[in-house]
């Protein structure tokens, strides 16, 4: 007998093919389901290894980090001071401005939290673990004044010390990252290299406190 729904003379459908029928559908409904679980079964363990050899790959592409070595003029300060500059009792004054060059600011962070540890700072003095460099630097009221510094070797921050007459760490400290880039070379197949960026920094002193610092990564020699 056919699989096909066969009608009796009278247009009805017997029950019998009915069932038949039924039965035909749930044994094909039910071999797809097993043929879908069977493939599944089978290609499981190869997307699971593929995805394994496809994170394999992107941790061997992981670059090593940079070599944070000695740079002649990497670093660039712009300052611009007020006319006001470390005003008290009405009358500006000069400002004494320290710049460092850090490997870790952790002491400094440290020093920087109570009035001892600024005096200390103020000397612009190498204060310890984490210090690279220091450059002194005498600012005047209105001046407007542009310079270079080599970077030293291991330095990853650069921290500015203002002087002013309030001696709170709000007012006079700030800490920059000397930033990072992705150099490539090669024509072909290019060959990334993580290495320390340039650091471009303008700095704004207000009548009583640092106004603003701003930085940028500088493109190039």
């Amino acid at each position: 007998m056919s699989n096909a729904i066969k009608k009796s003379r009278n247009g009805s459908v017997p029950a019998a093919s009915w069932r038949i029928s039924y039965g035909n559908l749930k044994r094909t409904a039910r071999l797809n389901s097993e043929n879908k679980e069977a493939d599944l079964k089978r290609f499981l363990p190869i997307l699971i290894a593929g995805s394994l050899l496809f994170l394999t790959a992107c941790a061997a592409k992981q670059l090593p980090p940079p070599q944070w070595t000695y740079e002649k003029e990497a670093i660039r300060l712009h300052i611009k001071a007020d006319y006001k500059l470390n005003l008290d009792e009405g009358e500006a004054h000069t400002l004494l401005l320290c710049a460092y060059q850090l490997s870790d600011p952790n002491t400094f962070n440290q020093l920087s939290n109570d009035q001892d540890g600024l005096y200390t700072l103020l000397e612009c003095s190498l204060f310890g673990d984490g210090a690279a460099a220091s450059k002194r630097l005498i600012i005047q009221p209105g001046q407007d004044i542009k310079f270079t510094l080599d970077r030293a070797e291991g330095a990853r921050y650069v921290a500015l010390v203002a002087g002013y007459y309030i001696l709170e760490k709000e007012r006079m400290v700030r800490v920059v990252e000397i930033p990072e880039i992705l150099e490539k070379k090669g024509f072909i197949r290019k060959k990334k290299t993580r290495k320390p960026g340039r650091l471009s920094v303008d700095l704004v002193l207000g009548p009583q406190q640092i106004t603003t610092v701003s930085t940028e990564t500088v493109e190039g020699q």
